[in-house]
């Protein structure tokens, strides 16, 4: 079942491992602060302006959704 949690999860891990970016990184392109991307990340905030970032930044609705393994473009 897809729900905020594991969207969170598979953004943070595109993040990480694709973009290289931080936290921080996130937080001053959306204007939001680091505690509320790492809520994203964790499943405890739905915010899709951050959503947002990572559609903007190369992440696919395939990837989020589990169709399309993030490590192909590693």
């Amino acid at each position: 079942m897809l729900n905020m949690l594991v969207v969170g999860h598979r953004c943070g891990y595109y993040r990480k491992k694709v973009l290289k970016s931080t936290q921080i990184d996130v937080a001053k392109e959306t204007g939001f602060s680091v505690g509320n991307v790492s809520a994203f990340e964790t499943g405890r905030n739905d915010s899709t302006m951050i959503f947002l970032w990572y559609l903007k930044h190369g992440m696919t609705l395939e990837q989020v959704l589990g169709g399309e393994p993030i490590e192909q473009q590693i």
